[in-house]
């Protein structure tokens, strides 16, 4: 430091400089010039030499990678034979369905771990929500599904519900080129039903097919349309609640009206000549 201070910022200390560039341009300049100083430490030889004799032959070669931080973190493998890192999915061989297993993050690639062995390798996803997805972890035609989500099982779900529900499920999985990046946006959209009765979603999943049958079928549209169905229908007139019996209110809404045969009279009570003819007397008494 004090070789620096005297034969580097002191000697410069005069100068003005107009940028950082060309500061850091002199700084350089006056290091290269104490590095090639001689004499040092007394014997007739820079310290570049020194290094250059004794110390850069000591000096092992750099590894082939540069160092990377490592990530780990925890996760479980999901029906979709997926996991969930932050916001990425990233496929897992089918058969770990169900099981936690280890991330390791290095730099852009993420490794998954089961058992101590490394199951799966990715390139970290760069698309927020996305999928990073291998073909080669998707389970066989027929081949033994029991535990996982299958295009079958949704739709049987969705049967539940209605045709239109069916339909919708149908083209959002058909708009997939690996229907397990489906199958999370189907989970969520039966689960609308749940929430918010499967009328209401059946009536969305109707009107987002009616409207458009190119259009595309997404959670984020299912729940926005249920949304705008659940307003208009707390829109509509509603009848006011019945007053509590024997309530002051009560007794004034029933007042001057007689119900002695409301259980006791047939269907031609209430026809249009019975109702007028009732009308006309009750007049003809005021």
């Amino acid at each position: 430091m004090k070789v620096v201070t005297n034969w580097a910022i002191h000697y410069l200390a005069d100068q003005v400089f107009a940028s950082l560039d060309d500061l850091n341009e002199a700084l350089a300049e006056r290091v290269e010039w104490i590095n090639h100083r001689t004499p040092f430490r007394g014997e007739e030889r820079s310290r570049h030499a020194w290094f250059t004799e004794a110390e850069k032959p000591e000096l092992l070669e750099l590894p082939e990678h540069r160092w990377e931080p490592v990530v780990w973190r925890k996760a479980k493998v999901h029906r979709d034979w997926h996991i969930q890192i932050d916001t990425i999915k990233y496929s897992v061989p089918y058969e770990f369905a169900g099981v936690s297993v280890d991330v390791r993050i290095v730099g852009s690639q993420v490794e998954v771990l089961a058992g101590g062995d490394v199951v799966a390798r990715h390139r970290r996803g760069r698309h927020r929500n996305g999928y990073v997805t291998d073909p080669d972890h998707a389970p066989a035609y027929l081949a033994e599904t029991a535990g996982l989500w299958t295009r079958t099982y949704f739709l049987r779900q969705a049967a539940k519900v209605g045709p239109a529900t069916v339909a919708a499920l149908e083209r959002l999985l058909d708009r997939k080129k690996i229907e397990a990046q489906g199958f999370r946006s189907c989970m969520n959209i039966l689960d609308l039903g749940k929430r918010r009765g499967r009328v209401l979603l059946e009536q969305a999943c109707q009107h987002l097919i009616d409207s458009d049958e190119h259009r595309q079928i997404t959670y984020t549209a299912v729940k926005n349309t249920t949304s705008a169905l659940q307003a208009q229908q707390d829109e509509r007139p509603r009848t006011l609640p019945a007053a509590p019996p024997g309530t002051a209110a009560a007794r004034a809404s029933s007042a001057g009206r007689d119900t002695s045969g409301a259980h006791l009279a047939g269907i031609s009570a209430f026809s249009l000549e019975t109702l007028t003819a009732q009308n006309t007397r009750e007049a003809d008494d005021a």
